[in-house]
């Protein structure tokens, strides 16, 4: 056979090989292409609330400047909240009002945790529930070189003249100091009539009385204290203040007496007797 035919034969067996195989796969049915899951985003509603965009310390009060309307999701609403839709004035309305505890910023205002000027008196609503403002002297030296300021928890210390046993052969013995913490954890409310601490007033607030926040039995025993010796304000460190800041009274001063011979008062959990010099 002719070697050019024998090639000829070849290619065409290979054509048609390759056509054979074309046509198969044409005559298959096209896979469909795979589609990626559609993902449906919900969609969240938001609302306008008041809410503070500074913070705003113990009696600061409201302005445009420390709050304005944030959105908040619709589903995380409370009832407490003020909201741009029930009270579109609030802005300039609480613009008149001062914080009863502390606000810190993005937080939302409530109307409990405010207290607007002119409803009430400002004092009584600062109070916590329960408890009393008592006001007492102090002095730059009492309390702590001026730099308790409103908002500040203190411990209270009461500093009174003891007598020691008289020494073999004396009738009389020495004349000495001894101090005792008897209130601990008291919140100041104002120094003189100063409840608001001004951005631009300095780190110091110089008075001679401090309105002091107590339960009313401690304001009772305060007065006695305030009989019995000299008082100092100690100021506690920011964040040292237990459970809601109540103040909480360390000594057991009897009520009945307005001089005693001694006071009770704890040290370390210990009781023990404190002398006072009667008139």
């Amino acid at each position: 056979m002719d070697k050019k035919r024998v090639i000829l034969i070849g290619g065409l067996v290979v054509l048609g090989a390759v056509v054979f195989t074309q046509a198969q796969k044409l005559g298959q049915p096209t896979a469909a292409p795979v589609q990626a899951p559609v993902v449906e985003v919900e969609q969240v509603e938001y609302k306008d609330i008041l809410a503070a965009s500074a913070d705003i310390p113990f009696g600061g009060r409201l302005s445009t400047a420390n709050i304005k309307w944030k959105q908040w999701p619709k589903e995380a609403m409370s009832p407490e909240y003020v909201t741009r839709e029930d009270r579109p004035e609030a802005l300039e309305e609480f613009g008149a009002g001062v914080a009863r505890a502390p606000i810190y910023v993005g937080e939302p205002i409530s109307e409990r945790r405010i207290v607007m000027v002119g409803d009430k008196g400002l004092m009584s609503g600062l109070l916590t529930p329960g408890m009393r403002a008592v006001a007492t002297e102090i002095s730059t030296e009492s309390a702590s070189g001026g730099f308790i300021q409103p908002g500040d928890h203190v411990d209270i210390i009461l500093t009174v003249e003891v007598e020691e046993p008289p020494l073999p052969g004396q009738t009389r013995g020495k004349d000495v100091y001894e101090s005792s913490t008897v209130f601990s954890n008291v919140r100041v409310l104002a120094i003189d009539q100063t409840f608001d601490i001004d951005e631009e007033g300095g780190a110091s607030i110089e008075g001679s009385t401090a309105t002091l926040e107590l339960s009313p039995g401690d304001a009772e025993l305060l007065q006695v204290a305030i009989a019995s010796g000299e008082l100092s304000m100690v100021l506690r460190p920011i964040g040292s203040s237990v459970g809601t800041g109540f103040a909480t009274s360390r000594s057991t001063m009897s009520k009945k007496r307005a001089t005693r011979e001694s006071i009770t008062v704890y040290r370390n959990g210990e009781q023990s007797a404190v002398a006072i010099v009667g008139e």
